[in-house]
């Protein structure tokens, strides 16, 4: 009996053990493990951090910093150097690991902490909102600004001024949307109005659409026009006048053009382009967001689209992407990083798999990093902040066990993540956690 009971004992240690060093990164930590890391605002720590024996890639160049000392402090990179770190910094030895900025996602249409926490675990520390159904990015977006949660950051862009607003919930999220529960959303004066409301509720980006669905029937046609000319330029003339910039869901060749030429800032998708859409967006110096990844998660019986008619349509949509996103990289086009998710808990893929296909379609594996970091920053305005590992710039960094431009598939793997200087992701490896007990 006395036998028995030891060895239920020492089960249950063994139990309780492998508990502990779980490993779901999408899990928050219990309530009492994250008050322990904050402070008694309920603020998040920035740690006062020196990462010694890093290996930095800067992604203007390609070099790599060997074996350098990254400090980090108050959320900002404060040095990089081989100086000795500070001693009243915690010092933690990441033994070679290789620190790439985090990276952006441009079309995130999360919407709970849940999708920002697997956004942020997959190395994303700032996204281009790309609406939700309410104001809930604006929250969320909020929340990390003030440091209640590690990231990633949020440009958010509210509810989407679409034809079918009335058949979605976001028009619960605020009673000025309450008019259009019952028709349609078009006419110039209604497009405006749901943009200034989106504004006011604190958008920083517009996400309108000049045509239909390509992976599902419930709306108009891929190919169809969604807003005549004059309703597009409604949408950017009234964006414009509080300079918030425009992206627009386009997936036809005619329609693409249309948004083109109304003003739009980037094109979300493009799944049809050719090559009169590629020259009018290199003429216009419109951004392309492809979002290829997410068309190739069509003949999953799974992911964020499982309709029939998106699995009939992924062979060619998937060859027409690949074939121009080839072209208009050759071409000097400005094409980011994107997956068409809301990160939800069925999603699959990541930024990572935009960014090893855009390798597979002609980019050199510094090109397709620059996509998803400082090419992105520049497009949105936000190289004065973040896009690279320079001294000034916000603490979002990415780190991996090998040199993400010999073996770019290492960038599905992040062992740790810090965005805004709060860790998002610390892996254990071999005995311990990457950047130790934080």
């Amino acid at each position: 009996m006395l036998l028995s009971r030891v060895i239920s004992i020492l089960l249950s240690l063994l139990f309780i053990q492998s508990v502990a060093h779980a490993q779901d990164p999408y899990v928050l930590a219990p309530l009492d493990v994250r008050e322990a890391k904050t402070n008694d605002m309920g603020v998040l720590d920035q740690p006062y951090m020196a990462l010694t024996n890093a290996n930095v890639v800067d992604v203007r160049t390609g070099n790599i910093l060997r074996d350098v000392t990254l400090v980090l402090q108050d959320g900002k990179i404060s040095s990089i150097g081989n100086d000795m770190p500070p001693q009243d910094a915690q010092i933690i030895d990441i033994k070679g690991y290789y620190v790439t900025p985090g990276l952006f996602e441009g079309h995130f249409h999360g919407a709970t902490a849940g999708d920002a926490k697997r956004a942020l675990v997959s190395g994303v520390t700032t996204a281009k909102g790309a609406s939700v159904d309410g104001f809930m990015d604006v929250a969320l977006s909020r929340m990390v600004d003030a440091g209640y949660m590690a990231g990633p950051e949020i440009m958010p862009a509210g509810v989407y001024v679409t034809p079918e607003l009335g058949n979605t919930t976001a028009i619960l999220a605020d009673e000025r949307l309450y008019k259009y529960a019952n028709r349609e959303l078009y006419g110039e004066e209604a497009l405006r109005d749901v943009v200034s409301i989106n504004i006011d509720r604190g958008a920083k980006w517009i996400k309108t659409r000049s045509s239909g669905l390509s992976s599902r029937t419930s709306g108009p046609d891929a190919l169809e026009q969604a807003y005549t000319d004059s309703e597009l330029g409604a949408v950017m003339d009234e964006a414009s006048k509080y300079n918030i910039p425009v992206s627009c869901h386009s997936h036809g060749v005619e329609v693409i053009i249309a948004a083109i030429n109304a003003g739009c800032t980037s094109i979300e998708h493009a799944s049809y382009i050719d090559d009169e859409g590629l020259r009018l967006m290199k003429e216009k110096g419109t951004l392309w967001i492809p979002t290829y990844i997410s068309v190739t998660g069509f003949e999953l019986p799974h992911d964020d689209y499982t309709t029939t008619i998106a699995r009939q349509r992924h062979p060619h949509l998937v060859e027409n992407l690949a074939r121009m996103i080839r072209k208009g990289h050759e071409m000097g086009i400005t094409i980011l990083t994107a997956v068409d998710s809301s990160y939800g808990p069925e999603s699959v893929y990541r930024v990572s798999g935009e960014i090893n296909a855009f390798i597979d379609f002609g980019m050199t594996p510094l090109e397709a990093l620059q996509a998803a970091t400082i090419k992105s920053a520049e497009a949105y305005g936000m190289a004065d902040k973040t896009g690279a590992v320079e001294v000034g710039l916000d603490a979002d960094l990415v780190l991996f066990d090998r040199d993400p431009l010999l073996q770019p598939s290492v960038i599905h793997n992040p062992l740790a993540v810090i965005s805004n200087g709060r860790i998002g992701l610390n892996r254990h490896v071999g005995a311990g956690r990457v950047l130790g007990d934080n």
